[in-house]
C-alpha cells in the first residue's frame, strides 16, 4: 500500500536571530508491514531574520527519508517517526544580498491519522529537525534546527 499527503504548518527555529514561519511539505509513504512504513518528506518553509543590522529572509528546503511505526486504533491511528535528511538553506539579505548553504540533519517526532474514509485520513504532526548551524553571505545562525507543528491529509492508493 502507498499514501501520498500533503501539509501546512508552522516552523518554529531554535535560533533566536530567526523568525516563526510557515510551512508546507508532501509526502509519499510505502508500507513494510501493517504498522511499519518508509516515508519520504520534501518541505519548504520561511523565516524572517530578527536581532540583526539587516532584514532578510531564510528559506529552509528539506528532504527526509524516515522510518514510520503506527499503532492501529480504529479510526485513529497514533505514530512516531525518525529519519535523516539534507536542509538547504536559502537567503535573501539586505534586500538584494542571497546566499545559500546546505547541511545534514536528522528528524524525530510523531502524530496521529484520522481516518475518515477507508482510504482518507486528516493528519497532526509534530517534528522536531536537528541541524547544525549554517551560514549566509552577511551573517552565521548558530542553529539550523526547527520545530514543524502541521496539519494535512493523506490518501491511500
Amino acid at each position: 500500500m502507498v499514501g501520498i499527503g500533503a501539509s501546512i504548518g508552522a516552523d518554529i527555529p531554535t535560533d533566536s536571530t530567526l523568525d516563526k514561519g510557515l510551512d508546507i511539505a508532501g509526502t509519499i509513504e510505502g508500507y513494510l508491514t501493517s504498522r511499519v512504513s518508509v516515508r519520504g518528506q520534501v518541505g519548504a518553509a520561511w523565516w524572517d531574520i530578527v536581532g540583526h543590522r539587516f532584514t532578510g529572509t531564510v528559506k529552509p528546503l528539506y528532504v527526509d527519508g524516515n522510518i514510520v511505526y503506527n499503532w492501529e486504533g480504529g479510526a485513529v491511528h497514533p505514530y512516531v517517526t525518525a529519519g535523516i535528511g539534507m536542509y538547504k538553506f536559502r537567503s535573501t539579505e539586505a534586500g538584494s544580498v542571497e546566499g545559500s548553504d546546505t547541511k545534514a540533519g536528522f528528524n524525530v517526532g510523531g502524530g496521529a491519522e484520522f481516518f475518515f474514509t477507508r482510504r482518507a485520513t486528516f493528519t497532526a504532526e509534530v517534528l522536531y529537525h536537528k541541524v547544525d548551524g549554517f551560514s549566509t553571505p552577511l551573517a552565521g545562525f548558530g542553529d539550523g534546527s526547527f520545530w514543524r507543528i502541521a496539519m494535512g491529509m493523506k490518501a491511500y492508493f
